[in-house]
Protein backbone atom coordinates (compact mmCIF):
# COMPACT_ATOMS: atom_id res chain seq x y z
CA UNK A 1 0.00 0.00 0.00
CA UNK A 2 1.60 3.53 -0.72
CA UNK A 3 0.29 6.83 0.78
CA UNK A 4 -0.38 10.26 -0.53
CA UNK A 5 1.62 12.28 0.91
CA UNK A 6 0.92 15.73 -0.84
CA UNK A 7 -0.97 17.42 1.86
CA UNK A 8 1.66 16.85 4.72
CA UNK A 9 3.23 19.61 5.65
CA UNK A 10 7.22 19.63 7.39
CA UNK A 11 8.06 22.11 10.25
CA UNK A 12 11.34 24.57 9.94
CA UNK A 13 12.32 21.30 12.80
CA UNK A 14 10.95 18.38 10.70
CA UNK A 15 13.41 20.11 7.79
CA UNK A 16 16.32 20.20 9.92
CA UNK A 17 16.29 17.21 11.53
CA UNK A 18 15.85 15.49 8.34
CA UNK A 19 12.44 13.82 9.24
CA UNK A 20 11.61 11.30 6.25
CA UNK A 21 8.07 10.02 5.83
CA UNK A 22 7.25 6.59 4.23
CA UNK A 23 5.08 6.41 0.98
CA UNK A 24 4.36 2.77 1.13
CA UNK A 25 3.62 0.28 4.08
CA UNK A 26 6.73 -1.42 5.62
CA UNK A 27 7.00 -4.13 8.45
CA UNK A 28 8.65 -1.80 10.80
CA UNK A 29 5.64 1.32 9.97
CA UNK A 30 3.15 -1.31 10.68
CA UNK A 31 5.05 -2.54 14.21
CA UNK A 32 5.25 0.84 14.88
CA UNK A 33 1.28 1.26 14.00
CA UNK A 34 0.68 -1.64 16.52
CA UNK A 35 2.76 -0.06 19.22
CA UNK A 36 1.39 3.41 18.74
CA UNK A 37 -2.11 1.64 18.84
CA UNK A 38 -1.10 -0.02 22.48
CA UNK A 39 0.67 2.36 24.49
CA UNK A 40 1.21 5.39 22.67
CA UNK A 41 -0.90 8.53 22.12
CA UNK A 42 -0.71 11.50 19.78
CA UNK A 43 -1.48 15.51 21.26
CA UNK A 44 -2.29 17.69 18.29
CA UNK A 45 -3.95 20.85 18.99
CA UNK A 46 -2.90 24.81 17.82
CA UNK A 47 0.91 24.47 17.35
CA UNK A 48 1.52 21.48 18.77
CA UNK A 49 1.90 18.45 17.43
CA UNK A 50 3.28 15.30 19.58
CA UNK A 51 3.37 11.87 20.11
CA UNK A 52 4.60 9.58 23.36
CA UNK A 53 4.82 6.25 24.18
CA UNK A 54 4.48 5.32 27.97
CA UNK A 55 5.76 2.04 29.34
CA UNK A 56 7.35 0.47 32.87
CA UNK A 57 10.17 2.15 33.72
CA UNK A 58 11.40 -1.45 34.97
CA UNK A 59 10.50 -4.11 32.40
CA UNK A 60 10.23 -1.72 29.50
CA UNK A 61 13.18 0.52 29.61
CA UNK A 62 15.53 -1.59 27.14
CA UNK A 63 12.43 -2.23 24.87
CA UNK A 64 11.88 1.76 24.26
CA UNK A 65 15.47 2.81 24.29
CA UNK A 66 16.71 0.12 21.55
CA UNK A 67 13.64 -1.46 20.26
CA UNK A 68 11.14 1.55 19.61
CA UNK A 69 14.18 4.03 19.06
CA UNK A 70 15.78 1.60 16.17
CA UNK A 71 12.07 1.44 14.49
CA UNK A 72 11.73 5.20 14.17
CA UNK A 73 15.17 5.70 12.94
CA UNK A 74 14.36 3.39 10.35
CA UNK A 75 10.55 4.58 9.18
CA UNK A 76 11.34 8.30 9.63
CA UNK A 77 14.92 9.22 9.93
CA UNK A 78 14.79 10.47 13.68
CA UNK A 79 15.56 9.14 17.09
CA UNK A 80 13.17 9.96 19.86
CA UNK A 81 13.97 10.78 23.59
CA UNK A 82 13.53 7.97 26.14
CA UNK A 83 13.24 9.47 29.49
CA UNK A 84 11.63 7.91 32.76
CA UNK A 85 9.17 10.10 34.64
CA UNK A 86 7.89 10.10 38.30
CA UNK A 87 3.84 11.34 38.09
CA UNK A 88 2.05 12.81 41.62
CA UNK A 89 1.24 9.30 42.47
CA UNK A 90 4.77 8.34 42.79
CA UNK A 91 4.37 5.71 39.48
CA UNK A 92 7.67 5.76 37.47
CA UNK A 93 7.47 5.67 33.53
CA UNK A 94 9.46 5.33 30.82
CA UNK A 95 8.22 7.92 28.37
CA UNK A 96 9.51 8.11 24.68
CA UNK A 97 8.55 11.10 23.01
CA UNK A 98 8.98 12.94 19.68
CA UNK A 99 7.63 16.22 18.12
CA UNK A 100 7.01 16.54 14.65
CA UNK A 101 4.47 18.28 12.36
CA UNK A 102 5.49 15.86 9.41
CA UNK A 103 5.09 12.33 11.57
CA UNK A 104 1.96 13.34 13.48
CA UNK A 105 0.52 14.68 10.56
CA UNK A 106 1.28 11.68 8.76
CA UNK A 107 -0.17 8.69 11.52
CA UNK A 108 -3.52 10.92 11.79
CA UNK A 109 -3.80 11.82 8.44
CA UNK A 110 -2.46 8.63 5.79
CA UNK A 111 -2.78 5.72 8.25
CA UNK A 112 -5.54 7.20 10.33
CA UNK A 113 -4.57 7.04 13.83
CA UNK A 114 -6.32 9.16 16.51
CA UNK A 115 -5.74 12.05 18.14
CA UNK A 116 -6.03 12.28 21.69
CA UNK A 117 -8.34 9.68 23.49
CA UNK A 118 -8.23 6.04 21.91
CA UNK A 119 -11.98 5.07 23.08
CA UNK A 120 -13.14 4.48 19.72
CA UNK A 121 -9.92 2.82 18.13
CA UNK A 122 -9.58 0.60 15.04
CA UNK A 123 -7.28 -0.92 13.17
CA UNK A 124 -6.11 0.67 10.15
CA UNK A 125 -7.12 -0.37 6.47
CA UNK A 126 -3.66 0.04 5.37
CA UNK A 127 -3.11 -2.76 7.92
CA UNK A 128 -6.61 -5.29 7.33
CA UNK A 129 -5.66 -4.58 3.69
CA UNK A 130 -1.90 -5.77 3.92
CA UNK A 131 -0.04 -9.39 3.91
CA UNK A 132 0.29 -11.18 6.34
CA UNK A 133 3.98 -9.98 7.21
CA UNK A 134 3.13 -6.40 7.99
CA UNK A 135 -0.13 -8.05 9.71
CA UNK A 136 2.54 -10.26 11.82
CA UNK A 137 4.79 -7.19 12.38
CA UNK A 138 1.55 -5.01 13.60
CA UNK A 139 0.75 -7.57 16.17
CA UNK A 140 3.84 -7.91 17.40
CA UNK A 141 4.04 -4.03 18.05
CA UNK A 142 0.79 -4.26 19.73
CA UNK A 143 1.67 -7.33 21.98
CA UNK A 144 4.72 -5.93 22.87
CA UNK A 145 3.45 -2.80 24.32
CA UNK A 146 -0.26 -3.93 25.35
CA UNK A 147 -0.43 -7.41 25.85
CA UNK A 148 0.00 -10.02 28.51
CA UNK A 149 1.47 -13.55 28.48
CA UNK A 150 -0.31 -15.77 31.73
CA UNK A 151 0.19 -19.26 32.50
CA UNK A 152 -2.54 -21.31 34.29
CA UNK A 153 -2.13 -24.66 36.02
CA UNK A 154 -4.93 -25.74 34.37
CA UNK A 155 -4.68 -30.25 34.84
CA UNK A 156 -1.56 -29.67 36.76
CA UNK A 157 -0.15 -27.39 40.12
CA UNK A 158 2.26 -26.29 38.10
CA UNK A 159 1.50 -22.87 35.76
CA UNK A 160 2.18 -24.53 32.17
CA UNK A 161 -0.61 -23.61 30.20
CA UNK A 162 -0.08 -20.11 27.99
CA UNK A 163 -2.64 -17.69 27.43
CA UNK A 164 -1.89 -14.24 25.51
CA UNK A 165 -4.29 -11.83 26.65
CA UNK A 166 -5.14 -8.30 25.36
CA UNK A 167 -7.46 -6.35 27.75
CA UNK A 168 -8.90 -3.30 25.50
CA UNK A 169 -12.10 -0.84 26.54
CA UNK A 170 -13.31 -0.94 22.89
CA UNK A 171 -15.82 -4.02 22.34
CA UNK A 172 -15.55 -3.23 18.88
CA UNK A 173 -11.80 -3.42 18.47
CA UNK A 174 -11.61 -6.99 20.08
CA UNK A 175 -13.76 -8.04 17.36
CA UNK A 176 -11.79 -6.85 14.72
CA UNK A 177 -8.86 -7.99 16.14
CA UNK A 178 -10.09 -11.42 16.45
CA UNK A 179 -11.45 -11.72 12.51
CA UNK A 180 -7.51 -10.28 11.79
CA UNK A 181 -6.11 -13.54 13.72
CA UNK A 182 -8.55 -15.69 12.33
CA UNK A 183 -7.02 -14.31 8.74
CA UNK A 184 -3.47 -15.40 9.80
CA UNK A 185 -4.67 -18.93 10.90
CA UNK A 186 -5.10 -18.28 15.16
CA UNK A 187 -7.66 -19.14 16.80
CA UNK A 188 -8.64 -17.08 19.49
CA UNK A 189 -11.75 -16.18 22.13
CA UNK A 190 -13.26 -12.80 23.23
CA UNK A 191 -13.90 -12.10 27.11
CA UNK A 192 -16.24 -9.57 28.62
CA UNK A 193 -14.17 -8.36 31.21
CA UNK A 194 -15.19 -5.51 34.25
CA UNK A 195 -13.02 -3.85 36.10
CA UNK A 196 -13.68 -1.92 38.93
CA UNK A 197 -11.37 0.99 40.21
CA UNK A 198 -11.16 1.97 43.76
CA UNK A 199 -10.20 5.67 43.92
CA UNK A 200 -12.85 6.72 41.02
CA UNK A 201 -15.42 4.17 42.91
CA UNK A 202 -16.79 3.06 39.35
CA UNK A 203 -16.72 -0.03 36.96
CA UNK A 204 -15.65 0.11 33.64
CA UNK A 205 -16.33 -2.53 31.38
CA UNK A 206 -14.08 -3.98 27.92
CA UNK A 207 -13.05 -6.88 26.03
CA UNK A 208 -10.65 -9.35 26.02
CA UNK A 209 -8.92 -11.15 23.31
CA UNK A 210 -7.78 -14.28 24.49
CA UNK A 211 -5.20 -16.91 22.29
CA UNK A 212 -4.76 -20.09 24.19
CA UNK A 213 -2.64 -23.23 24.17
CA UNK A 214 0.50 -24.55 23.12
CA UNK A 215 0.01 -24.69 19.99
CA UNK A 216 -0.88 -21.14 19.86
CA UNK A 217 1.75 -19.64 21.52
CA UNK A 218 4.46 -21.77 19.88
CA UNK A 219 2.96 -20.88 16.20
CA UNK A 220 2.86 -16.63 17.91
CA UNK A 221 6.73 -17.16 18.57
CA UNK A 222 7.17 -18.78 14.91
CA UNK A 223 5.18 -15.74 12.85
CA UNK A 224 4.44 -12.82 15.04
CA UNK A 225 7.48 -13.36 17.73
CA UNK A 226 7.76 -10.63 20.59
CA UNK A 227 10.19 -7.51 20.99
CA UNK A 228 9.63 -6.98 24.31
CA UNK A 229 12.27 -8.71 26.95
CA UNK A 230 9.01 -8.83 29.57
CA UNK A 231 7.67 -11.28 27.55
CA UNK A 232 10.04 -12.83 26.14
CA UNK A 233 12.05 -13.64 29.28
CA UNK A 234 8.54 -15.34 29.79
CA UNK A 235 8.63 -17.32 27.00
CA UNK A 236 12.25 -19.23 27.77
CA UNK A 237 11.42 -19.59 31.39
CA UNK A 238 8.41 -21.92 29.97
CA UNK A 239 10.42 -23.36 27.17
CA UNK A 240 13.31 -24.37 29.40
CA UNK A 241 11.81 -25.87 32.80
CA UNK A 242 8.14 -26.55 31.26
CA UNK A 243 6.54 -23.95 33.32
CA UNK A 244 6.31 -20.41 34.02
CA UNK A 245 6.11 -19.11 37.94
CA UNK A 246 3.53 -16.46 38.42
CA UNK A 247 4.55 -13.02 38.57
CA UNK A 248 7.92 -13.76 36.62
CA UNK A 249 9.23 -10.49 35.41
CA UNK A 250 12.75 -9.85 33.53
CA UNK A 251 15.06 -10.21 36.61
CA UNK A 252 13.08 -12.93 38.22
CA UNK A 253 12.96 -14.97 34.60
CA UNK A 254 16.71 -14.62 34.60
CA UNK A 255 17.61 -15.81 37.78
CA UNK A 256 15.40 -19.12 36.66
CA UNK A 257 17.14 -19.27 33.19
CA UNK A 258 20.46 -18.84 35.01
CA UNK A 259 19.41 -21.75 37.58
CA UNK A 260 18.08 -24.29 35.35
Amino acid sequence: MSFNLENIQFSKNDNRRGVLLPKVLSPELSELIGIMMGDGNIYMKDKRYELAIVGDSNEDIEYHREHINSLFKKVFNVSPISRIRIFKDSRKCVITKFESKAIVSFLTNCVSLPNGKKDNIKIPDCITDSGKENIYRFLRGLADTDFSIKFKTRYEKKNYYPIIIGNFKSNSFVEELKSLLNSIGFLSHIEKRTNFNKKSNKKYYGSSINIVGKENFEKWIDRVGFANKRHIIRYEVWKKIGYCPPYTNIEKGEVILNKA
